[in-house]
C-alpha cells in the first residue's frame, strides 16, 4: 500500500492534471460553439444554392462533365479529413476505420483509389498501417476557409473531367447536431442529381412559381456547378472541424470527471492512512502512560 506521501503526490499530481483538461475542455467549448456558428451560418446558404441548382435542372435539360456518371468506375479518389492534434476521443480513430473498411470494399471490387489524407493524425496512422497515400495536407486547420476549399475542389474537377479518376469522395465527420457527430462516406463528384420526387417536395410551395433566368438556365448552371463543388467541399470541412471540438470538449470533460473521481478516492485513502497513524500514535501514548503508572 502506498504511504501518505505519496498519496499526498498523487492527489497533488492529479489535481494538476484536472486543471489542464478543465482549461482545454474551456477552450473546446468555446471553438465548439465558433465552429457550430459558421456551420449554422452556411446552412441556408447551401440550402438555397441546392433548390436553385435543381430549379434550373428542371427549366431545362443540361448535360455538363461534373453531372456525368462514368460508365464502369474504374479509379477513386477520396479526401479523408482528420485532426493535426490528438485528445479528442475517437474522432480520428473512427475516421480512420471508416477509411480502412471502404477501402477493403473497394480493393474487392478492383478498384484503386488515391487517398489524400487532411491531418496529421490521418497521415501517421497510414505511414503506421502502410497505407499508400497520394497526397497529404497539414495547413488545414480548425478554422478552414472557402479559399482552402475551393482550391482542393478545382484540383478535383479537373482530374474528374480530364478522366485520371471516376469518382471524386469525401470521408469526413458530419455535423448531425451538438452531440451527434458521424463519420460518413460522402460522394461529391460526379455530382448526383435529385430524384424528381425529392426536388418537389423540397421546392415546397415554390414548385409551380416561373422563374425568369437572366442569362440563360444553361449558362448560370454551368456557372453554378463548379461552386457548388467548392461549397460541398468547404461544408464538409468545417462540419468535420465542429464535430473536432465536439469531439476535443466531450473528451476532456471526461478527462476532467475521472481526474477529480481519482483525486476523491486517493483524498479518501490519504485521510484513512493519516487517521490511523494518529489514532495508533495516541495509543502509544496512552500505553506509555499507562507503563509509568
Amino acid at each position: 500500500m502506498a504511504s501518505a506521501k505519496d498519496l499526498k503526490k498523487k492527489i497533488h499530481s492529479i489535481g494538476n492534471t484536472a486543471k489542464i483538461t478543465r482549461t482545454m475542455e474551456m477552450v473546446s467549448a468555446a471553438k465548439s460553439k465558433q465552429t457550430h456558428s459558421r456551420v449554422e451560418a452556411n446552412t441556408p446558404y447551401s440550402l438555397k444554392l441546392t433548390e436553385l441548382l435543381e430549379s434550373l435542372s428542371q427549366a431545362e435539360r443540361i448535360t455538363h462533365g461534373l453531372l456525368q456518371p462514368k460508365e464502369g468506375v474504374t479509379r477513386n479518389a477520396v479526401l479523408v479529413v482528420t485532426a493535426n492534434r490528438g485528445l479528442c476521443g475517437g474522432y480520428n480513430t473512427n475516421v480512420m476505420r471508416l477509411l480502412e473498411r471502404w477501402l477493403a470494399e473497394e480493393e474487392s471490387r478492383g478498384r484503386p483509389t488515391d487517398i489524400d489524407m487532411v491531418g496529421k493524425k490521418g497521415i501517421n496512422r497510414s505511414r503506421f498501417r502502410k497505407i499508400a497515400l497520394h497526397a497529404t495536407y497539414t495547413h488545414i486547420e480548425d478554422r478552414p476557409s472557402f479559399e482552402q476549399a475551393d482550391e482542393l475542389a478545382r484540383g478535383y474537377m479537373k482530374r474528374f473531367l480530364d478522366g485520371e479518376i471516376d469518382r471524386f469522395l469525401v470521408i469526413s465527420t458530419r455535423y448531425l447536431s451538438a452531440a451527434t457527430q458521424k463519420p460518413q462516406v460522402t460522394q461529391v463528384l460526379p455530382i448526383e442529381r435529385p430524384p424528381v420526387e425529392e426536388a418537389e417536395s423540397r421546392r415546397g410551395a415554390s414548385r409551380d412559381t416561373e422563374f425568369i433566368f437572366e442569362p440563360d438556365p444553361r449558362t448560370i448552371l454551368e456557372t453554378l456547378l463548379p461552386f457548388s463543388v467548392s461549397q460541398r467541399v468547404y461544408r464538409l470541412l468545417i462540419e468535420a472541424a465542429a464535430s473536432e471540438q465536439a469531439a476535443r470538449r466531450l473528451a476532456m470533460k471526461l478527462a476532467t470527471d475521472n481526474a477529480e473521481e481519482l483525486k476523491r478516492v486517493y483524498t479518501r485513502q490519504y485521510n484513512r492512512q493519516r487517521q490511523a497513524g494518529i489514532t495508533q500514535q495516541i495509543t502509544e501514548i496512552v500505553g506509555g502512560a499507562e507503563a509509568l503508572e
